[in-house]
């Protein structure tokens, strides 16, 4: 990997984590990773056309998702998490945000379908965890930041500002009501969209 140019869907990843955010510092956490996939999802719809210009990232390479259990998913945003989480760019830290059954299901799933454990065995209690760049993975995505343009930065900062303001639920319950193709397959479609889930 080198610094500077974006190149790959993995830069994308580096640069939601990098860019300011509700506080509008450098390097602000995103809470767990189903909020994760779900932002990557929402980018590839609706930033990626706008971000992608002077960039090798385009609808082609980017993150695949689909329709499943708990909505649109992706193992590949599970896959480069663990892979930057290795390669020390990536740190976590456990969370006081309330772990959601889909996001344990999609932990689940994902463990299942990657090969870290055997269908059917047992894992201990899933928390949501906080993800934030290591020195490491800041001095790295600091690179490709400074490459991008002042309108790509602020479609950074303001895309990671609404999807990281709202509470996990109501983006889910966002996507649903807005992309109802890609929830198809969800077993908690209806509960989403009944408005008494939120109150």
């Amino acid at each position: 990997m080198r610094p500077g140019r974006i190149e790959y869907r993995k830069d994308i990843l580096l640069l939601l984590l990098y860019s300011p955010g509700v506080a509008d510092e450098v390097n602000e956490p995103i809470v767990g990773r189903t909020r994760l996939v779900k932002m990557l999802y929402l980018f590839r719809k609706e930033a990626l056309s706008h971000f992608r210009k002077g960039t090798d990232v385009n609808e082609d390479n980017f993150y695949d998702f689909f329709a499943w259990d708990f909505g649109p998913f992706s193992r590949e945003v599970y896959d480069d998490i663990t892979f930057f989480i290795l390669q020390g760019f990536i740190e976590t830290s456990l969370s006081d945000e309330e772990a959601l059954p889909e996001s344990e299901a999609e932990w689940e799933e994902w463990l299942t379908s990657s090969g870290a454990r055997d269908e059917g065995e047992e894992i201990d209690e899933y928390r949501e965890e906080s993800f934030r760049l290591t020195r490491a993975g800041t001095d790295f995505t600091r690179g490709m930041y400074e490459t991008l343009s002042p309108t790509q930065q602020e479609l950074l900062r303001q895309f990671k500002k609404r999807t990281g303001a709202l509470p996990l639920r109501a983006l889910l319950r966002y996507i649903y009501a807005k992309y109802p193709d890609d929830t198809t397959q969800s077993r908690i479609r209806d509960k989403i969209l009944g408005s008494s889930w939120y109150h």
